[in-house]
């Protein structure tokens, strides 16, 4: 028969008692002695607790007599226990949140009541109250929220469209007990950490008032789109994208992107060479590319090799001159010399073709179908006859939704783990410290090894030359392909043909095969990207707005409190320019303090001298 983990049958030294609450909705710790008039009570009061801390929870062990009443129950943390993959697919193991965590409470009924005679509220995890809503034991449709979701199907409403009602009705997303599978402040402060790379695009969307819809678009850490900013324009001429770029760059405290990509448009470029000079620009490959049929295909080889070839090029060049000496050798092969097209396109081929972006950094961002993506989201909720009213009320609303996303992304990096493929110990690292999303890319490169053959070329002192051989899987056809190397043993430095890291930031299978060759076992930090991290705190997130006004966490209350009186001070200082730079003098010394995690100064505190004031105040009273 069971027995109760941890109980003990004396009792004499616990208090009997009822769970207290210290404010409205401060639910108290578990402790021994805590009773319970039922079931339904204990299983409520520990259930409120998890959301409290940031834990969902479970019934880890329990016994009923054969009547069927209760004998005893251990509730714990739904992190309890061991993983157990039982995915066939090795490549693509599970997600697992267990991490053997030992939080529990064991509870027996003794004389009536249901009484907690063991607890544990040690976690062996990090915790996170904000996002206790995404627990499986904190999500429910209620009878009353079935019979909406009923008439509704019935009157051929669709889902999404229920959902943001019933969002709503409850006054938003962190009200609902379910979920479904303030732009300004926030995006400038999500700028700061995801504002290296944007795509911008005009192609979506024209209103019925004539006006293009224009996102600034970036990835976070999940690899999602984010919003970064976004305006109605009237034209699409060079002196409206040139405001329109100025505008939205001091915003964004004056910081230009290191990178953007558009369509390939003139008056954009144009635009962009002025406000943004010191920006790599890169044109959209796939709007480029879906052109061929319009401007090749009538050539009679199109389909005999031509759009073969081209493609070829593109793709399959390594090196600049690989590129150069292909494309020549195209042009003479078809006799497109004369073709105005490809000649605007050679023309412009720094701002295009694959061989010329290796040196820079794109976060997976190749194309503007980012824009698309994030285009194809806000479908859900504008179209070409929406009047403006409607138009911000629904981009609201949009927005709010991929800060939904976002935030069931970090809970799921937060809370589960994706077993790793193999006993490397670069992989372990990467599982430990990436979002989900981002490991998922990590581990396609480990398996991706398996398709590689590294042999050493030639050694150079330190610096020894691979040439590593892959097999690349093209629309079901195995095409071999080799790249070079450059392993720096001093430095545990690599350079290689591939680029995959300098242009997605994920290290690529030909760089792990050769780290692993030479029994590279931690990974240099100049590979771990902040950008990808998941135990980073991005203060974009601390920002109160709309959505999740009812965010209680103490960081996000102090971030609130200490916003609203720079505010202030900031528009006393900026009278003059005296006290402009001596609020930035004191502010920078502040920071510096702050940084360095020295005290602040008990001689000027304001704070230290009132405490001062009323000691001697005290002692004045008692003489």
């Amino acid at each position: 028969m069971d027995t109760v983990d941890g109980g003990s049958d004396d009792q004499s030294g616990a208090h009997d008692m009822l769970p207290q609450t210290e404010g409205a909705h401060i639910v108290e710790e578990p402790k021994l002695g805590m009773v319970f008039k039922s079931e339904e009570d204990l299983l409520s009061y520990y259930k409120r607790y998890g959301q409290q801390c940031g834990f969902g929870i479970m019934t880890l062990r329990s016994h009923r007599f054969e009547d069927g009443s209760f004998r005893y129950v251990t509730l714990g943390c739904a992190r309890g226990g061991k993983a157990r993959n039982h995915t066939s697919n090795v490549a693509r193991p599970r997600p697992t949140s267990k991490t053997d965590c030992k939080v529990r409470i064991n509870v027996t009924l003794e004389r009536g009541v249901f009484k907690v005679n063991s607890v544990d509220n040690s976690h062996n995890h990090g915790l996170s109250p904000k996002k206790s809503r995404f627990f499986r034991c904190n999500r429910e449709v209620t009878e009353s929220v079935k019979r909406v979701l009923d008439i509704n199907d019935q009157a051929g409403i669709r889902m999404n469209k229920s959902f943001a009602s019933l969002v709503q009705e409850a006054g938003g997303f962190e009200n609902l007990p379910f979920n479904e599978k303030d732009l300004d402040a926030r995006s400038r402060a999500a700028y700061k950490y995801f504002g290296d790379v944007v795509t911008f695009d005009t192609t979506y969307l024209t209103n019925r008032y004539g006006m293009s819809f224009a996102p600034f678009v970036g990835v976070n850490h999940h690899g999602q789109s984010i919003l970064l900013g976004a305006r109605l324009i009237s034209s699409e001429d060079t002196e409206t994208f040139t405001w329109l770029f100025q505008t939205w760059c001091n915003c964004m405290d004056g910081e230009a992107p290191k990178a953007i990509i558009t369509d390939q448009d003139r008056a954009m470029k144009n635009a962009i060479s002025l406000v943004f000079p010191n920006s790599r620009h890169r044109f959209c490959l796939w709007h480029i590319l879906k052109k061929l049929p319009e401007k090749l295909g009538s050539h009679g080889a199109f389909k005999t090799g031509l759009k073969t070839g081209l493609l070829n090029c593109v793709y399959d060049s390594h090196i600049v001159e690989e590129f150069e000496g292909s494309w020549e050798v195209l042009i003479q092969k078809y006799k497109l010399q004369d073709n105005a097209w490809l000649k605007s396109l050679y023309a412009e081929r720094t701002y295009w073709a694959p061989v010329f972006m290796k040196d820079v950094f794109w976060a997976g961002m190749s194309t503007t179908q980012r824009s698309e993506s994030m285009n194809a989201f806000f479908d859900w909720y504008v179209h070409a006859k929406t009047n403006l009213k409607e138009f911000v009320d629904q981009f609201d609303n949009a927005l709010r939704k991929k800060i939904e996303n976002e935030s069931a992304a970090d809970f799921q990096s937060f809370n589960v783990t994706i077993p790793v493929v193999s006993p490397s110990p670069l992989e372990k690292t990467f599982q430990d410290i990436y979002t989900c999303n981002k490991f998922r890319e990590v581990q396609k490169e480990v398996i991706g090894m398996l398709a590689t053959l590294p042999t050493l070329h030639r050694k150079d002192g330190v610096i020894a030359t691979y040439n590593v051989e892959d097999e690349v899987n093209v629309n079901d056809f195995i095409k071999e392909v080799t790249h070079t190397v450059y392993f720096n043993e001093a430095e545990c430095e690599v350079k290689y043909s591939c680029a995959l890291f300098e242009m997605r930031g994920i290290l690529c299978r030909h760089v792990l095969g050769i780290m692993r060759l030479n029994k590279v076992r931690s990974v240099p930090e100049k590979y771990i990207l902040d950008r990808w991290r998941k135990d980073i705190k991005r203060t974009y997130t601390l920002i109160r707005n709309s959505y999740d006004g009812v965010d209680e966490r103490p960081e996000v209350s102090r971030y609130s409190r200490i916003i609203k009186k720079c505010n202030e001070v900031t528009t006393n200082a900026s009278s003059c320019d005296e006290h402009t730079e001596d609020m930035l003098a004191k502010l920078d010394a502040m920071n510096l303090g702050y940084r360095t995690n020295k005290p602040p100064s008990k001689v000027n505190s304001p704070c230290s001298e009132r405490k001062r004031q009323i000691a001697i105040s005290q002692e004045k009273i008692h003489d």
